[in-house]
């Protein structure tokens, strides 16, 4: 084996190969199981989109292997990973989709899907134009990973909005999610539930934030630590049999979808 990855970093390319499939699987098991949730048929669409979300995840983790298995492999060149780049792009996109649609429908009760998809249509346009504006130039190695090599700075205001698009929407419908539960009863298991789901989303992007990536141990670590805020959403609806009566108990007169069920569930 020989190419991008040098000789001395292959055992690290390795191990990130196999953490990804690993931490790939595990994402795919999340969205599976919560895609088997018994629902109402007008909230089955929120349910799936809150699934895409995991599952999308789960694939992005998966090329991140196959990426990282080519450049080790001596067969990553410029337009493979741009390539590999940009679907991954157009999957993150879709789980964005996802994860917005869900929290819009449990906040407000709509879905509103053609303001929704063409938000993304056009956000995933701002990030070709972004990438191509910088000018990909290469392929590198770094902190363990395969990293694009541009030869224009970035325009600082094209970033801001690519970090808005990434960040706003999803963490502002956490946070209107999580104020739901103060509709409920306190320790009621809705608003457990709740504080579950909500609190995940949030900590899921606050480690993609905060935790840093700046070796290939600390990107590894990041990736495990991610599937922390997966297994809060799995909990909250598949409890262990230990808290499985108190989630399952109802939540007095707040309508399903004020408690976060998306989907008219009872336990």
């Amino acid at each position: 084996m020989g190419g991008l990855v040098p000789s001395s970093q292959l055992a690290t390319a390795v191990a990130t190969v196999i953490v990804s499939l690993g931490v790939g699987a595990v994402y795919l098991y999340f969205a599976w199981r919560l895609s088997q949730r018994h629902v109402s048929a007008g909230a089955r669409l929120a349910s799936n989109q809150f699934a895409l979300w995991w599952g999308g995840i789960g694939v992005t983790v998966f090329l991140t292997a196959v990426e990282v298995a080519l450049a080790a492999g001596g067969a990553l060149n410029l337009p493979g990973a741009l390539t590999l780049y940009f679907l991954s792009v157009l999957i993150d996109c879709a789980l964005l989709w996802g994860l917005t649609g869900f929290l819009l429908y449990v906040y407000t009760g709509r879905y509103r899907l053609l303001e929704l998809s063409a938000f993304y249509v056009a956000f995933y346009v701002v990030v070709l134009y972004f990438v191509f504006a910088r000018v990909p130039s290469g392929v590198a190695w770094l902190a363990g990973s395969v990293t694009l090599v541009y030869s224009a700075p970035a325009v600082p205001a094209l970033e801001v909005v690519v970090v808005l698009g990434l960040l706003g929407p999803e963490v502002v419908g956490a946070i209107l999610y999580l104020t739901l539960a103060r509709r409920l009863p306190a320790g009621s298991a809705a608003r457990l539930r709740i504080w579950l789901v909500g609190g995940g989303i949030l900590l899921w992007f606050a480690i993609d934030i905060f935790v840093p990536s700046s070796t290939a141990a600390w990107s590894l670590a990041r990736s495990i630590l991610q599937l922390v805020p997966g297994a809060m959403s799995l909990i909250a609806y598949y409890p262990p049999s230990w808290a499985r009566a108190r989630l399952s108990s109802e939540s007095g007169s707040a309508s399903d979808r004020d408690v976060g069920t998306a989907d008219g569930e009872k336990g």
